[in-house]
């Protein structure tokens, strides 16, 4: 109980933190309401809700900074379908955009604690809430939670998909997956992750047919999410749009704002600045991530090599978070942000338990 008591407090904090920030921040350039890629995100967002939903309830009198006909296409839909729901419940000003990514943020400490202790020992409860106070340490997950941007949404359905993935529970990972990959396709190495943990688990047959059926479900869980947007446009034209989105993804931008690789944002090189006023960078906690990333690191080359107990949720997901966005960058795409970063901190905080369970336990992993 105590635990929970601690890991509750954290997520208030955050919740404090965000909604003081989505209540400050300045979105110069835009008459002071949309902030950063808030533009893109929530003017199709409201586009959807409209034209796509029957939405006929007031708008925000600053909308259409974007082309009448975008539609954010390069990205998946389920985030804007979730900041078009926040503008149809609680009205369409820029503190409702950042709702639901002040509740995602606030959410994911509770989950990283609750997916590792519950059910559990005092060792896994002192663990968790270690891990779980980290989760809620690391201030991009305070930066993308204030804002209304696609980047929060993937990281919260990534931290059920890896606590989902530390319980064995690889088909509600799998669903989970999805719905991160929906949000954001920064979160689609996560199915690599669960490749890798299926078939460490089982190098047979069997795994191979687990891991179909997870890839199924990631899919199916990812196409469900397009559903509306099918009936509105057309199958074809959607699939044509979302493919050029991809494509999209694997080239440079054109000189702007900051940018960095996926190994420079662990040291905070040119972070992307969300606001000037109050100031409000997309950083990391580097004392949490570096260590992290290089246990992670560690444990999987080792759990490859030579011990494969050592093939865990969250260093596999961190491991495969790191490789695929290293792989976009290689690919061509050398424009990269630092807000992308938030996608790791649910798989830093196992990461971390991880490495406490192995150094509190009695048994020699090690021999």
């Amino acid at each position: 109980m105590g635990g929970l008591i601690i890991i509750a407090l954290a997520s208030y904090r955050i919740a404090m933190k965000t909604s003081w920030y989505a209540s400050h921040v300045q979105g110069g350039g835009y008459d002071n309401a949309y902030v950063s890629d808030e533009i893109y995100y929530v003017d199709a967002a409201r586009r959807i809700l409209v034209n796509v939903f029957g939405y006929h309830g007031r708008l925000f009198p600053y909308s259409g900074e974007t082309a009448s006909n975008y539609y954010n296409f390069e990205h998946p839909p389920l985030g804007k379908y979730i900041i078009a729901l926040s503008m149809a419940l609680l009205g369409d000003k820029p503190f409702n955009w950042r709702v639901p990514s002040i509740i995602m943020a606030s959410l994911i400490p509770l989950i990283i604690y609750i997916g590792l202790a519950w059910g559990k020992d005092l060792r896994w409860i002192a663990i968790g809430a270690i891990a779980g106070l980290a989760a809620s340490a690391d201030h991009i997950l305070i930066a993308m939670g204030s804002v209304a941007m696609l980047d929060i949404y993937a990281a919260f359905f990534l931290s059920l998909a890896v606590v989902s993935a530390f319980r064995e529970h690889y088909y509600l990972s799998a669903v989970f997956e999805g719905l991160a990959w929906a949000s954001k396709e920064t979160a689609l190495p996560g199915l690599l992750a669960l490749l890798i943990l299926v078939i460490s688990r089982s190098p047979n047959r069997s795994g191979v047919l687990k891991f179909l059926k997870i890839f199924a479900i990631v899919i199916g869980i990812f196409i469900i999410t397009y559903i509306p947007l099918f009936i509105h446009f057309g199958v074809i034209y959607v699939i044509q749009e979302t493919l050029g989105g991809y494509k999209w993804d694997l080239v440079s931008r054109p000189p702007g704002p900051p940018t960095s690789t996926p190994s420079g944002w662990f040291f905070n090189v040119d972070p992307f600045v969300l606001s000037y006023s109050p100031l409000l960078a997309a950083s990391m906690t580097i004392q949490l991530e570096l260590v992290a990333l290089v246990a992670a690191i560690a444990l999987f080359v080792v759990g490859v090599l030579r011990e494969r107990a050592l093939i865990r949720a969250g260093s596999t997901f961190f491991v495969a978070e790191f490789v695929g966005l290293w792989a976009v960058y290689i690919a061509g795409n050398h424009t990269l942000y630092s807000f992308y970063s938030v996608v790791f901190t649910p798989a830093m905080a196992v990461t971390l338990a991880e490495v406490l369970d192995i150094l509190s336990s009695k048994v020699k992993i090690f021999k």
